[in-house]
Parts: C-alpha cells; structure tokens; sequence
C-alpha cells in the first residue's frame, strides 16, 4: 500500500482537483471566464444520474436484501453527525437553535461533488468497492437534513417559552428534502438502474461511464469558480465555525470508517461511507435550510463548505480515509 504523502500528493495532482483549483485561480486572477448556471446545474445533473444508475443495477445485481444494513448504517451516521454537531454548535459554540440546527444538518448531509471525486480517486486507483454504496447517499442526505432542522425547531421553540407545533410538521420537512434534485435524481437513477439491470441499461452505460471523468472536471471548476468568489466572505465565516469544521470533519470520516468497517464492507466502500459521512452539503442543503429554517444564516455553512470541506476532502481527506480504511480493516 503506498504511503499516505503518496496518496495525497496524487490526490493533489489529479485532474479533477487542479480543475477545482484553476477556476479559483481564475476568479483571482479576474479572468473573463464563466459557466453559465444553466450548464453548471446540467453537469450536475449528469453526475447524478451517472452514480445512481451505477448504483441501481449493482443493487440488481447482488439483490436488494444486501443493502438493508448499509442503508441503516448510512441513516445512523447521517443522524448522528447533525445530532452531535447541533450539540456542539449551540452548547460550545454558542451558536443560536436556527444556525445551528442549519449547520449542522449542512455538515451531515452528503456532498455530490466529493462523491464524485471519491469515485474518481477509487477508479483511478482499482479499488474494488461494493456498487450499491453510492445509493446510501439519500439515506444519510436527507437523515440529516430533517435532524437539523425538527433539532433547530426544538431549540426554538423552547427559546420562546412555547410549546406550540412549529412552523413546519415533520411531513413539510421530509418532502422538501426529498424533493431536492439531489436526492431525487440520485434516488430516480437508481430505481432506473435497479428496473432495468446491467441488460436493460448496457446501451446507455458506456456513454455515462466514457463522459463520466470529463464531465467532473468541468464541474470542479465550475465549483471553483463558486468558490473563487466566496473568498471575501471567508472572513465572515467566523473563527469558531473554522475551527469546527478543521476539528470535526476529519472525526465524521473516522466515524464512517469504524462503521464501515463494522458492518463489513470493503476497504473502497468504506472509504466512499466515510467520504459521505465527512463532507457537508452546498447545493441541496442550503434551499432545504432556507425554507424550513428561515432565520438561520446558509451562508455562513455554504461558505465553510465550499472553502474548507470540500477541498480538504478532495486533496488530503480522500487519501486519508483510505489509508486508515487499510489499517482498520487490519485491525478490526
């Protein structure tokens, strides 16, 4: 196995990440160059229906019994980070119930961006993973969507002295998570995937599988470029949500790790759990926030997303995970 300098530094050095870097270099450099958000939002698209459907017909393939721990596991870890980082949030970091609530159902929802990526490094470095481990992101996505939000509700509602029902049920909650083209395409490939299986679909792979790479790198600098211009609100980020997500990101892929490892998956879908379980949300949280928890701040977590998580997952936390998904699964 190679040294955990040699993963990084390949990490680092992959197509994807320097994209990811040239469109920030771009914005600082005040270069005429833009994606429309129209095309941005189509190489997401693309992206997600691409993991679903690999996902669908390798749940067809192994049957959908194999899934159900998995999937609980993914729902335990999806809970349990927005549930501590709400904990944390408001009893350490003195944020008030809305943000923190808002944050932390932003750092446990997953990431489409770093799935892509963790499938990318995963290709790239022939590491067998089980093909159904993409698919858990709905379930740890939107797990943590609802615990930040019925948690910041709580919060609330308790600030004010009422016990009366809050401003959205639980029903108004799941449906506005659920109903984000995140969740809704990857979830939608998925049942496409698992319909039709590897027969039913082999026509149509190869053009999602051939394009699969290009297409990220040009959605990594498109998310370069979004991060380019949240620079100068860096600073509005605040010390203590830096520290947070410095401290804790790397704690919620260590805890992907141990549970992957637990329930017995295989050092590459382990390492894609735990990149799930680390990243934090910028494209479907913030409009699920925004609705439900109208008081709260999205910027303040988008930023820290854009700007700390994700390039920390993409270059050193990848890698990482990897190395210690080896030794655990030594170990345990």
């Amino acid at each position: 196995m190679p040294g955990l300098f040699d993963m990084i530094i390949a990490s680092v050095l992959s197509p994807p990440l320097m994209f990811f870097v040239l469109g920030i270099i771009a914005v600082i450099a005040k270069s005429d160059l833009k994606i429309p958000d129209q095309v941005g939002t189509s190489l997401g698209i693309f992206l997600l229906v691409a993991i679903g459907l690999r996902s669908g017909v390798g749940i067809a393939d192994i049957g959908i019994g194999s899934v159900f721990l998995p999937a609980l596991s993914a729902i335990f870890l999806g809970f349990f980070i927005a549930f501590a980082g709400y904990l944390i949030l408001k009893n350490i970091f003195k944020f008030d119930p809305a943000n923190a609530g808002c944050i932390a159902g932003h750092f446990g929802a997953v990431s489409a961006a770093t799935l892509a990526v963790v499938l990318a490094y995963i290709d790239r470095a022939d590491i067998y993973f089980e093909p159904f481990i993409p698919a858990l992101y709905p379930f740890m996505d939107t797990t943590a969507l609802i615990t930040g939000i019925v948690l910041a509700k709580i919060g609330m509602s308790k600030q004010i002295g009422s016990n009366t029902q809050t401003e959205a049920s639980l029903r108004q909650v799941i449906t506005e998570a659920v109903s984000g083209k995140g969740v809704f395409l990857l979830f939608g490939g998925l049942l496409i995937g698992y319909i039709t299986g590897a027969e039913g679909s082999k026509k149509i792979m190869p053009f999602y599988d051939t394009m699969f790479y290009g297409i990220l790198t040009l959605f990594l600098l498109d998310i370069g470029l979004m991060a380019g211009k949240r620079l100068r609100e860096f600073k509005a980020v605040g010390a203590s949500i830096i520290v947070y997500t410095v401290v804790m990101v790397p704690i919620h892929g260590i805890f992907g790790i141990v549970v992957g490892t637990l329930i017995g998956l295989s050092v590459g879908g382990t390492l894609i759990l735990a990149a799930m379980a680390a990243s934090a949300s910028y494209i479907s949280a913030p409009a699920v926030m925004r609705a439900a928890l109208p008081t709260s701040n999205p910027s303040i977590a988008l930023t820290s997303s854009v700007l700390l998580v994700f390039p920390f997952n993409a270059s050193a936390g990848i890698p990482m995970y990897h190395y210690l998904a080896e030794i655990f699964a030594k170990i345990i």
